[in-house]
């Protein structure tokens, strides 16, 4: 090969050798930059990310009734902030929730919150009972709880029942709760219109039955047309009742004033017939005297005359 050709071919190797270090020069640069934006992007959305919240969350599924161990919860940055949350753990350990709490839920107030309100009113040895009222059944509907009432039960004529009669259930029973609501629902839910409608005009009151008498009460309801009788308020200037006392005049126990309130009655029942009847009043049986009777004596005859 001639001089030249060699010369000729050194010079090609040369500029290709430039153009290829030109390309490299500008490739790494374009990549550096790339690698500058996608760093910048990705802080910015590190910097865009909703705010956290530490919050006591249960790392298991917890039993209702069941107390709380210190391993069962742990504090647990949530993106979104629950309602009356718990950021302390001290706070939950050692409590019982009401419900069950799902793994991974957050632990908050309404876990926790008091037993029913109707259960803790109702009297010792007594049972909530509802019954469905109206404006008629429920005395013009101004019965109110607190208040005390005679439960009072029409029958009418057939179905086991020979004639029409009207009964006292039972005596100065307590109203535990009217027209409310007592289990609590989450707050933002709203009720539909036609429910809360039909709830308007299914009217209840819940009164303090005996336990004796709950079965009895129950009976009477479901055979016959149901009525509240309202009792007077007893103010505290009221007389107090007289001490029950025994034949020697000797004032009775607990024991034998509950074993002579088994006793008596339960109820006092009058029948169509006997508001038919028509009886004299008491004044006048008084003033009906038996006729008078005027002896004849006629020697060893003696005869009975009546006027």
């Amino acid at each position: 090969m001639s001089s030249t050709a060699l010369k000729v071919a050194a010079v090609i190797l040369v500029l290709l050798t430039v153009v290829l270090a030109a390309l490299g020069f500008s490739m790494s640069r374009n990549y550096a930059a790339r690698a500058a934006k996608a760093e910048a992007d990705a802080a910015k959305v590190v910097g865009q990310q909703a705010p956290q919240t530490l919050a006591v969350v249960a790392l298991k599924p917890l039993a209702a009734y069941k107390t709380i161990a210190r391993d069962d919860v742990s504090l647990v940055p949530v993106v979104v902030t629950p309602t009356d949350y718990y950021a302390n753990l001290d706070e939950v350990v050692g409590r019982v929730p009401l419900v069950d709490v799902d793994a991974g839920a957050p632990i908050t107030h309404r876990y926790f919150k008091e037993g029913n309100i109707l259960a803790k009113v109702i009297p010792a040895g007594h049972q909530a009972l509802a019954l469905e009222v109206n404006e008629v059944v429920a005395t013009g509907g101004f019965v109110r709880p607190g208040d005390n009432v005679d439960v009072l039960v029409y029958f009418r004529g057939g179905a086991g029942v020979n004639d029409a009669q009207s009964r006292v259930l039972l005596e100065n029973a307590r109203v535990l709760a009217f027209e409310e609501r007592i289990i609590e629902r989450p707050e933002g839910l709203k009720d539909d219109e036609k429910q809360d409608a039909s709830r308007r005009r299914q009217r209840t009151a819940v009164i303090a039955v005996p336990d004796k008498d709950t079965t009895r009460v129950m009976l009477g309801v479901s055979l016959g047309d149901v009525r509240l009788a309202l009792r007077g308020q007893q103010t505290a200037t009221s007389e107090e009742a007289p001490a029950e006392l025994t034949e020697a005049g000797l004032p009775l126990s607990e024991t034998a004033k509950s074993a002579e309130k088994d006793q008596k009655v339960p109820d006092k029942a009058i029948t169509a017939a006997e508001l038919s009847r028509v009886k004299p009043p008491p004044a006048l049986e008084k003033k009906l005297a038996p006729p008078a009777v005027v002896e004849v004596i006629q020697g060893s005859q003696i005869t009975k005359v009546s006027q």
